[in-house]
């Protein structure tokens, strides 16, 4: 062979070689496409046999953009945690999820989706085939009809995250009565009285308390505190938000709470449902 032809050879081959690297690139995009493209939309947890299928309520939404929203509630009780993701791994086999409000906000899982069902790997090994959780994709979730009150409390945690009150739980109950609340006696707690007291479950730097007397409710004779609420005020708008969501567990039973920036207004069952939504928009009024 001449060396005209030799050059001519090992040319063609170079061109060979690059068009190959080009074209595995070009398949490696594609494939990191494919499977950007196949998790974007909505997935909702499939439960496992013997979970409380209808209580249980968990989804994600992943966007096209790289924003993602987590939802997760239980007995009608929804919230939403919100971040990013994205892909990685040598293989794209990996889910990197940066989410607020949760346990674990920056996590990598091992991820795949095959039948329009996402499954997620607790392990962080390859090999395993043991999966966490699986999620199946659905244009609309069986608990859509939450999502808006979800979305509505997410924006009223935001705005209640720049309020601070500097009000005492005695002066904001003088200007709940103000309003036209029917207070009577009230109770202000001392640290020995909180020290001792259910207010300290759980210990959360409760900076100051009192309980009221609601006169609408027929009180207890002989009863150590009154029949009616309590304003609690705390620290910072962090604190009140622990206490809250702690609180708001056992509302069904012990009444309801609501929160307006670092202040707590608690109302016993016995006050009527319509009266209560008057102290929580009198509250309003109050601390803003």
């Amino acid at each position: 062979m001449s060396e005209r032809k030799k050059k001519q050879s090992i040319t063609s081959i170079k061109w060979i070689i690059t068009l190959l690297l080009l074209l595995c690139s070009l398949l490696a995009l594609s494939s990191c496409a494919n499977s950007t493209g196949d998790l974007v939309g909505n997935w909702e947890l499939v439960p496992n046999e013997g979970d409380l299928n209808d209580t249980a309520m968990t989804g994600y939404v992943f966007n096209e953009n790289g924003t993602v929203s987590f939802y997760n509630g239980y007995d009608g009780k929804l919230t939403i945690s919100e971040g990013n993701w994205q892909i990685s791994g040598n293989d794209k086999n990996y889910l990197e999820l940066r989410l607020d409000e949760v346990d674990t906000p920056e996590r990598k899982i091992r991820f795949k989706i095959a039948d329009e069902t996402l499954y997620l790997f607790s392990d962080s090994g390859e090999g395993k085939s043991a999966y966490d959780s699986r999620y199946q994709k659905t244009e609309q979730f069986s608990f859509e009809n939450l999502i808006a009150a979800a979305k509505k409390q997410k924006a009223k945690e935001k705005q209640d995250a720049q309020l601070f009150c500097t009000l005492t739980p005695q002066e904001i109950i003088d200007q709940l009565k103000a309003a036209g609340q029917p207070i009577g006696a009230v109770v202000v707690y001392t640290d020995p009285d909180y020290a001792t007291g259910l207010l300290k479950q759980p210990n959360l730097q409760l900076a100051q308390a009192a309980r009221f007397e609601d006169r609408s409710v027929e009180q207890v004779e002989n009863q150590i505190e009154p029949i009616g609420g309590s304003v609690e005020v705390y620290q910072d708008y962090t604190v009140a938000k622990q206490r809250y969501d702690y609180l708001t567990v056992f509302s069904d039973v012990t009444g309801t709470t609501y929160q307006v920036g670092n202040v707590l207004l608690r109302l016993d069952n016995a006050v009527q449902l319509e009266r209560r939504t008057q102290y929580e928009t009198a509250l309003l009024a109050i601390v803003k």
